[in-house]
């Protein structure tokens, strides 16, 4: 199996916990372990990793991950917060600018539960 290139953000014992995880697993390869958000794009530039892993010990605002999508639409971001029990996956899909292209978006959206 191929492994997967990840960069992890993230400042916090958590981080490195799940640095030690990843790295153990043999199937994730970390390319880079910057401790802020601006320290990544950079490293995301240069490395094009499979995804970013923003690793919190405490909730990020909605705007971190915005600047990313905006500069990388194409790069899932998995969000990993101490105080949650999951975690999030957040993705980019950009739609046309004609109203057929829209619905067509909103059609494919997953029902919510």
């Amino acid at each position: 199996m191929e492994k997967r290139k990840v960069i992890i953000v993230g400042d916090s014992m958590f981080a490195d916990s799940l640095t030690q995880l990843l790295t153990s697993a043999g199937t994730v390869e970390i390319v880079g372990a910057p401790l802020t958000a601006q320290a990544a794009f950079p490293l995301i530039a240069a490395d094009q990793p499979d995804a970013l892993i923003v690793a919190s010990a405490k909730a990020l605002p909605p705007a971190t991950f915005g600047q990313f999508l905006a500069a990388y639409p194409d790069l899932p971001i998995i969000y990993a917060d101490l105080s949650a029990d999951d975690v999030q996956v957040i993705t980019s899909q950009r739609v046309g600018t004609r109203s057929s292209d829209l619905l067509a978006a909103i059609a494919a959206l997953p029902k919510r539960s």
